[in-house]
């Protein structure tokens, strides 16, 4: 399985319009964040982790023209507003695009972009909207994506419950504050995880630098990979603070996992 880090920066990306580039230097690339995303490649199929409002962008520069699959991890607008942006990956495919997500995500994308999920007839109209099919996904309840089989469990976002995958020797935690005992059974074993990491203080709904360090003691991931990182963690700094096997990600990072 191949993955590209679409975007690895937290609700605002890095630098802020509010905040600038807070303790990151502008002068490193590594430092310019969009929005969290993750591609997964595997033989010819493309599986995409959310959609932020970075999305055209972000599809755009890893050169993506079809998907086989979007998986949600929770209802933020900061990973779903972009879902717009899917229209042109229809139009590239002249078909349909199957989203999952849990119960609440998806009656909110319902709320919020219900004309995402009208039927399109391709014979009759070009894409004037996105045309998508929803899949309710069950915490604990694996399934397939193809030959994939994605395995999801649930994980503490303190105002709300995102999902976590685990696919394969490939584990995804971005938005979580508190990993469940269940989750933690799930990745245990993993080779390589990304999880997001907000910042180097506690924070209400993200982990820290902190929590991240003790989740890696239990779960044991030969290689860790920060994701949702905010203007306070300075790649640089970060990496030099980092032990052996943890390192911030970057956008258009690009990794395989066997």
């Amino acid at each position: 399985m191949k993955f590209r880090i679409l975007g690895c920066g937290s609700a605002g990306g890095v630098p802020m319009i509010s905040r600038g580039w807070g303790n990151c230097s502008p002068n490193n690339p590594k430092n310019r964040r969009l929005r969290t995303s993750l591609l997964l490649r595997h033989n010819d199929m493309n599986v995409l982790f959310d959609t932020g409002p970075d999305l055209r962008e972000q599809l755009l520069s890893a050169r993506v023209r079809s998907l086989d699959a979007v998986l949600y991890t929770h209802e933020h607008a900061d990973h779903t507003h972009g879902i717009d942006d899917l229209r042109e990956i229809n139009r590239a495919m002249m078909k349909s695009v199957p989203v999952y997500a849990n119960a609440t995500t998806l009656k909110l994308l319902k709320e919020r972009f219900g004309y995402v999920f009208n039927p399109v007839d391709v014979n009759k109209e070009p894409f004037y909207h996105p045309w998508l099919e929803p899949n309710l996904i069950i915490p604990g309840e694996s399934f397939y994506i193809k030959d994939l089989k994605v395995i999801p469990f649930s994980q503490d976002h303190e105002w709300t419950t995102s999902l976590g995958f685990r696919i394969g020797n490939f584990g995804y935690s971005t938005d979580v504050v508190h990993l469940y005992e269940s989750a933690l059974s799930v990745l245990k074993g993993v080779d390589t995880w990304v999880v997001g990491c907000l910042s180097e203080k506690d924070h209400p709904s993200h982990a820290s630098v902190r929590q991240v360090l003790e989740w890696v003691d239990i779960i044991k991931p030969r290689r860790t990979i920060l994701t949702h990182m905010s203007i306070g963690l300075d790649y640089d700094a970060l990496h030099r603070k980092l032990p052996v096997g943890i390192e911030p990600g970057y956008d258009g990072l690009e990794f395989e996992v066997a």
